[in-house]
Parts: structure tokens; sequence; C-alpha cells
């Protein structure tokens, strides 16, 4: 795969015959597939050779390596750990693999271990280490204090057992444009190539996603970049002509045939990944490995000149690039904020996303956006929706592979609280650990989660979500919405109820809401902590859509934290409790004085 995500092809083709081959035969065989880097093919081997000579530690010690070149490195621990029981001089760089497996498995303490011991013994491998460790630092610090945001897998509607990424989200949430390298008819054997997909959502679930256009699908590795406001134009990176950036319009139902961009961006000898085009049409945004760049990859942007075409390219500078890989550009409605992955600025390890306020003339020093957005994997390819109560992004962190996930917040306009992470001076001496939500149901039996691999201890609802500012003033009323078990979408009641709330707001524009989300105490508390956010700003999305100001609205969700009655019968009490408190609050100035 370009660009982020690793390819790894298929396992194809790879027939070992294993009777009385020796260890040093499948070790030669296997080592030519990974220095071709067909590391799937070379896992092949490894793995046949182990069910020969299973305490084998050169065996053991290259089929970790190699799960280490590929996506879910985490699979790669047990057998970096066979061959380091078996032999601890198995390879001299045993001590740096380990710490790396360690470092995916988010056992951090083992890691810095590994990490200190092999910068021991290999002076000259320093820096290297020492950025290591301090991502093993930012890590552990980073899952001590999650921010205030429910992360959750968009689901099987859209993920699939191959790579899902670059999400691209319409404005009103309910068109998603994504990249795959899920299988297509008439792919060459061992190759699998990138098409961008479409979906629709309607009751909160995603339809079966559809090649977009045969206009935009080609033969080659094709990504969807970014997608303007009104939906109508579609940036695309096409790998054909070595990696460059296109752009279509969808006319009437009809994406039209992409065409490159002018040499200000596409540079005949680079390679262009990603781009975005402001709200306002009159900046780009895209990556590039042009000659004279700070790294592997840097942000550049181009303004659009009064000839209609793109300007020559600025680099953003060193604030924003730095030596590694700068990725994914997106900017927020306000021209103001960049949100930007990179392997470069202190994160947990791999890509993380970053933002960048502008202020004074100026991009300022990048805010890793924290734990759960950010992993010890790849995350990328953030984009808000128009509401700002949602985003969108994509991880390597479950699946072995890249996932789209979303974001939830409490408040519009929040973006992520910068996280209030500890100085990662040292770890502490027990590790403690927690989890991303994963697909969220709740209000029935559910299976207890497991918390992740470095903890005992189970994940807090209070990890997820942070209450938003209550407005100040007196309440002049309160209205009670209620929700079918593991429900978060409005019935008709529901909707009827607040067009008269959007029509009282309207008329009253010193008056803001307050809207709280409560579930009953059925299933597994952290869900419904997610379930009760996803209830109050399915409230808060139906006024925006109507057409109040979402500075207007708070959100907060309290799980089954404050049942309204008793949970011990369904008809007077839990379902009661499934439930949406909505306050109309008079807004007063600090002085007390009802505002202006």
């Amino acid at each position: 795969m370009h660009r982020i995500l690793v390819t790894a092809a298929l396992l194809f083709g790879v027939s070992v015959a294993s009777f009385g081959q020796s260890a040093k035969e499948f070790l030669k065989k296997g080592e030519t597939h990974y220095v071709a880097k067909q590391y799937a093919q070379a896992l092949e081997v490894y793995q046949q050779g182990l069910k020969k000579h299973p305490k084998d530690a050169r065996l053991n010690f290259r089929t970790g390596l190699t799960y280490l070149s590929l996506p879910g490195r985490s699979e790669s621990l047990r057998y970096l750990q066979a061959a380091y029981t078996t032999n601890p001089s198995v390879d001299e760089n045993i001590y740096y693999y380990l710490g790396l497996s360690y470092q995916s498995n988010k056992q951090f303490q083992k890691a810095l271990e590994f990490f200190n011991e092999h910068k021991k013994r290999h002076a000259s491998a320093k820096d290297d280490v020492d950025k290591r460790i301090s991502q093993v630092l930012f890590a552990d610090s980073a899952m001590r204090a999650p921010s205030g945001a429910v992360v959750e897998n968009v689901g099987k509607a859209i993920n699939s057992s191959f790579h899902e990424y670059s999400p691209l989200v319409s404005s009103d949430g309910n068109t998603m444009i994504f990249t795959s390298n899920r299988p297509n008819d008439g792919v060459p054997s061992g190759k699998l190539y990138e098409d961008i997909y479409i979906s629709k959502r309607a009751n909160n679930q995603w339809s079966k996603p559809q090649k977009i256009s045969p206009n935009i699908n080609i033969k080659f590795n094709d990504a969807a970049a970014s997608l303007s406001r009104d939906g109508k134009t579609l940036i695309i990176y096409y790998e054909y002509g070595g990696g460059d950036i296109y752009i279509s319009q969808l006319k009437g139902n009809e994406w039209s045939k992409p065409i490159p961009l002018n040499q200000n961006v596409n540079s005949p000898a680079s390679w262009e990944t990603s781009a975005f085009v402001t709200a306002d049409g009159q900046k780009l945004y895209f990556t590039s490995n042009r000659a004279g760049g700070m790294g592997s990859l840097d942000i550049y942007v181009s303004e659009m000149e009064i000839t209609g075409d793109w300007g020559k390219a600025k680099n953003l500078g060193p604030t924003i690039n730095t030596g590694g890989r700068e990725d994914s550009p997106a900017v927020d409605a306000d021209g103001k904020t960049l949100f930007f992955s990179s392997d470069g600025h202190r994160g947990m390890g791999g890509m993380d996303i970053f933002r960048s306020e502008y202020k004074d003339g100026k991009w300022q020093k990048p805010v890793n956006l924290g734990y759960p957005i950010n992993s010890v994997e790849d995350d990328s390819f953030f984009g808000l929706t128009g509401d700002r109560r949602q985003a969108f992004f994509s991880s390597m962190r479950e699946e072995g592979n890249s996932e789209i996930y979303t974001l939830t917040f409490n408040e519009p306009y929040m973006v992520v609280a910068e996280a209030q992470i500890p100085p990662p001076d040292e770890l502490p001496a027990k590790n403690t650990g927690s989890r991303t939500v994963r697909q969220p149901t709740s209000e029935g039996p559910q299976p207890v989660e497991k918390p992740a691999r470095t903890s005992n201890k189970p994940a807090s609802a209070n990890n997820y979500g942070r209450p938003g500012p209550v407005p100040s003033g007196p309440t002049l009323s309160r209205k009670l919405l209620f929700f079918a078990t593991n429900r978060d979408v409005l019935d008709k009641e529901g909707a009827r109820k607040l067009d008269d709330i959007v029509a009282y707001l309207k008329a009253n524009k010193d008056v803001s809401s307050l809207i709280e989300g409560h579930t009953d105490n059925q299933g597994n508390a952290v869900l419904n902590n997610a379930l009760s956010i996803r209830r109050a700003n399915s409230v808060a999305r139906y006024l925006t859509d109507k057409g109040v100001d979402p500075r207007r609205l708070s959100v907060r969700g309290y799980g089954a934290r404050r049942p309204l009655v008793s949970n011990d019968d369904e008809m007077d009490g839990r379902q009661l409790n499934r439930r949406i408190e909505i306050s109309l609050i008079k807004v007063v100035s600090p002085r007390g004085t009802v505002a202006e």
C-alpha cells in the first residue's frame, strides 16, 4: 500500500515441501522472500519451518522479525520471546526488536528495559533508541490521561479483513467516501490494488460500499484524498504516472474523469500522496517528497491565483515538517486549524495525529491529539463532520490492518481537548493501560471487553468524555425523550418534541440548551456511557440540522449513573431511565444580567 500503510502480498503459491528439510533450508528460503520485501511469503516459509522445528531459535526470531514488518506487529512477541528464551544471543539486535514488540503490545515497562539494554550494547544506535524510549514514555503517559472523546470502530458494514482508510465524510455525516484494497475482479495474482468506495448512512446504518465510479477507479492504485464541503469536488491520488494528485467533479449523478493538477503541485520528479482544499477553495495543502524538503514527506501549501490555477507551492516549514513523514493534511472550516499525521513529532509510535493552530501569521507548535485517538500503531486521515460533533480517521490498531474509526465529542467546536498528559519522565512501577471501545452496544447482557494486555484493571467509564460547561442562568423548562434498548435513533414522537424546542430556541436567542444522555443499568458500564453520549449527540445533531447554532448546545453523557427511577423492572423502571433530558436555560452574563 502506498504512503503510510504497508502492503503485504497475498499468501499465494508458497508451497514448502517440509518433509526432510532442515531449519537452515527454511531460513535460506524465507530470507530470499524477506530481502525482496515479500513479507507474507517469508512468514509462510518460516511458519512451515516452525512446524518441523518449533524450538529453533533462529526460525522463531525470523518469524517474529517478519511480523514486525507486517500489519499486526503485536503477533511478533511470542516468537521473539521464544527465540530469546532459547538463545539470548540469537541476533545482536534481539533486545531492540523485543523492545519494538513490547511497545506494540503496550507493555511499556518491558519495552523500556529492552531498549535501554540495546542502547548499552550498541552506543551507535543511541539516537534511534532514544526516539523509541521517548515514544514509550509518551504512550504510557497518554494512556493514563485519555482525552475527552469516544472512539468506535465504524463496523463491518465499512471495514473488511483488508485495508480501509482515508474516510471522507460529507458535512451532514451521511455519505462516506473511502479507500480499500479489498479484492476486485481481474486482479493479478499476488497484487491487490486500492480503489475508492462510497457508502450512504440511513438510520445510523452504513450501506454496503460500492465502487464510486468507473471514471475514477482505474487498474492501478487510486485513493480518496479530500472532499469539498458541498460534496461535489473529489481530490484523488493516482499511482499512475509516479504518484500525482487529480481532481474529479460530480456532475449530476456521475463523477467526471479525473484530471491532474498543474506542475506547481505535481512535480515531475517527485511523489505527491495526499491533498486538501480549504472550505473557501483558495488554498491547497498537499504532501510531497520533492527535493528541498525537510524529511521523507513534507506538507506544502499552494494558493489559488487570479488565473484560476494553483500557484507556486510553499513548504510549511520546520514547525510542521520534520525529518520524518508528515501526511494526510486536513484544515477545519475556519481555515485556522490544521490536522495531519506524523512520525517525526513526539508520539505514541508509528504515525500519530496532530493539530496546529494558525495564529499571528504562522502555524503554532503541533499538539498530539492523545489517547484514545492515537495508538502505538499508525493513525491518520483525520476529518471532522460539518457539525463538529464527530470525526473520522483510520488506524492500524486492532485488527492487523487499517480500519476506519469514528470519534464522538461532548461539545461542538471542542475539536479535541488538549490531553493533560503528565510529564513522561519515567514509567510507574506498574503499567496501567486502557483501551478503545470497539462497536459499542449496551443495555443488555454484554460480554465484558478485555482491557489492554498490560493491565488487569477494567477501563473506567470516566475515561470516556468530559462534561461540557453548563450555561449559567435559570432553567426555564426540562423535557424528556425516551429510547428503546440499545437505540440512539430518535422516533417520530421525539422528533416532534424537538421541533417544538427548535421553534422556541429560534424565537429566544438568549436561551441555550443542556442535553443530557442516560441509559438503564443493563450491560457494560463503559458501553452504556458511550451509548448515552451518542443519544445526546443525536439530539444535538437534530437541533443543529434544523438551524440551531451549535454553540448554544452543551452535551453530557452519564450512562447509568443518574437513574430517574429504580432499574428493578422494565415498565416503570429501566424504560424511563433510557432517556434524554433537555434543559432550556436563560443565559446570564458574568455580571448577572441576561445576555443580549
